[in-house]
């Protein structure tokens, strides 16, 4: 499977570092910026695990619990700042 990616306004101190390491990888930028994008996402996959349906409830009633009965958005911000 061959894929495409253009990166456009990418910067040139970016651009600049990316050939310094493919260099130093012995690679083309082009095989560089494979790797990194490879590792990025492996290691990505290894930290992220998808929270189950019971952890977002749990989270979110913690949060619920905080707001019930105290005002709008607006009053809350208020208070935090000690404008009341």
């Amino acid at each position: 499977m061959s894929t495409t990616l253009t990166i456009r306004n990418l910067d040139e101190e970016v651009k600049r570092k990316l050939r310094i390491q493919a260099a130093h990888h012995q690679r083309s930028m082009e095989a560089e910026a494979r790797e990194i994008l490879a590792r990025a996402l492996e290691e990505g996959e290894s930290n992220a695990e998808p929270a189950s349906v019971e952890e977002v409830r749990e989270k979110l009633a913690g949060i619920r619990g905080r707001w019930k009965n105290r005002g709008t958005t607006d009053d809350l911000m208020r208070a935090t700042r000690g404008e009341d």
